[in-house]
């Protein structure tokens, strides 16, 4: 294994495990009468879990079909941009349009929203601007 893979998948490993334990601080230390909660734990679980498989097995078996490590991270990475950008989209309702604060959570949702994308594209397509190495399922 290369030595950018290696980085790239411990990455995933550590991600994976911090994303679970924020998932259970929701679970466990959260507010059980706000309706959000499941659905944030929910989503941070199968970011974390995704994540955590992407770091720990070369390929994974989905539906009787046999995925790389990479698609498995590109798919987390995906669910991961996709409920960011809705609790972006969420804050932007709180505060007064055209605001300082209003224009900052604008740039860092697109922006975030944005390299998501970009990485989680990259992972799909193993490695179009990255190195391909990194990329690479044995």
């Amino acid at each position: 294994m290369s030595g950018l893979k290696t980085v790239l998948r411990h990455g995933f490993v550590g991600g994976g495990i911090a994303t679970l334990l924020l998932a259970g601080l929701f679970v466990f230390a959260g507010d059980p009468t706000e309706p959000v909660m499941p659905i944030l734990a929910g989503w941070l679980a199968v970011v974390g879990f995704a994540l955590l498989l992407a770091g720990t097995r070369e390929r994974v078996t989905v539906a009787g079909r046999t995925v790389g490590w990479p698609r498995v991270a590109a798919g987390g990475i995906a669910v991961l941009g996709i409920g960011a950008a809705g609790f972006g989209v969420s804050q932007l309702r709180t505060l007064e349009t055209a605001s300082g604060p209003w224009l900052l959570a604008v740039a860092v949702t697109l922006f975030g929203l944005g390299y998501v994308a970009w990485f989680a594209l990259e992972c799909w397509a193993g490695g179009r601007w990255l190195d391909e190495e990194m990329f690479a399922v044995e």
